[in-house]
């Protein structure tokens, strides 16, 4: 079994042969430890994905997700004017959705015709023929309530969940058909068997039990399902305390949700982890930005101890890491998770 197996294996919520170990996102870290910006790769797939590709020999991680870092640029597409940074991922100006009239007027065709998408379906496809038999590749997106936000501005939307309903779902089917197309041509040329979605802006942070279920929760069903009869899986992450919502995530249709740090693993394998894989979930600050080495390892076990039990577990940081997570601290994490093997369907330490 080599890295693409093992992780895969969680995915379908089997036992694996070590604990998979991965490090979730990492476009941001990546650009800041190699002297890069995100604005110098559009239209150049090649160097994208050869800096994915060394980068990952230096980490080691599991799973690889191209694109990440570029997620607010899937309605920039649109005529947003994207605003890059030196240090940080590029996003958008201002919001571009005011009312419905001006969803109707976006085409969904402007997506295949944009350069900065053309690179990432290129780069992804350069990544998984070069790695993807041994390693994992799952081409990153916003889920469709982020990927809204985007369109229309956080707290209007969030506004808008209570004084304009129909709009908001009305960019939400927009949103989800954008990720469909955006996934669609990847799957369908057989290089890309998992997709990952991050929906931030859906965290127990920033909206309510009811509003995840009446919003963000039926348009990543949609997502997963068509994505699921197109054959691949989908992993998400979703930040934040959401301790009041995990048993909505299993009717989410993922097969995957990456907890944030802020949630209790070992309630999170209680309730729902018979169900569905969990990942998750050290600090990625406090412990592995801020954090020795041996501070590192010691959240890899505790995260392994509390969830890691039959399966169906993966350990990786509780969201995206810093661009100043020291190299070693990722490295010694990772590693530790690979000693874990299982026995009896419990992982166990060498």
């Amino acid at each position: 079994m080599n890295a693409k197996e093992n992780v895969l294996s969680a995915f379908r919520r089997q036992i694996p042969e070590w604990v998979p170990s991965v490090i979730y996102g990492g476009g941001v870290w990546t650009m800041h430890n190699s002297g890069n910006v995100f604005e110098n790769f559009i239209g150049k797939p090649e160097a994208m994905a050869r800096l994915i590709i060394e980068t990952n020999e230096k980490v080691g991680s599991e799973m690889v997700f191209p694109g990440s870092g570029y997620n607010n640029l899937h309605a920039a597409v649109f005529g947003g004017k994207t605003r890059w940074r030196k240090i940080g991922a590029p996003d958008l100006e201002e919001p571009i959705i005011t009312t419905i009239d001006d969803i109707r007027r976006l085409d969904l065709a402007a997506l295949e015709k944009d350069e900065i998408i053309q690179t990432i379906w290129k780069a992804s496809e350069l990544v998984s023929k070069e790695i993807g038999d041994d390693v994992l590749v799952g081409t990153t997106a916003w889920g469709p309530f982020t990927l809204a936000a985007q369109f229309m501005g956080a707290e209007r939307l969030m506004r808008g969940t209570f004084k304009d309903k129909e709009l908001v779902h009305e960019l939400l089917r927009f949103t989800t058909e954008v990720l469909v197309r955006f996934y669609q041509p990847m799957i369908e040329a057989g290089y890309m068997t998992t997709l990952a979605l991050a929906d931030p802006v859906a965290s127990g942070d920033l909206v309510s039990r009811k509003q995840f279920k009446d919003f963000a929760l039926p348009y990543l069903r949609e997502l997963s399902d068509r994505v699921h009869d197109m054959g691949a899986l989908v992993f998400c992450h979703i930040c934040g305390d959401t301790h009041d919502r995990m048993e909505l995530f299993t009717e989410s249709g993922v097969d995957v949700i990456a907890l944030d740090y802020k949630v209790d693993m070992a309630r999170a394998k209680a309730e729902i982890g018979d169900k569905i894989c969990i990942a998750g979930n050290s600090n990625p600050v406090s412990v592995l930005e801020n954090g020795t080495p041996d501070e590192c390892v010691a959240s890899a076990r505790d995260c392994i101890e509390k969830a890691g039990d039959n399966g169906s577990f993966i350990l990786l940081p509780g969201c995206d890491i810093p661009p100043t997570v020291p190299l070693q601290n990722i490295q010694v994490y990772l590693n530790e998770g690979k000693k874990y093997h299982y026995k009896n369907g419990k992982p166990a330490g060498n």
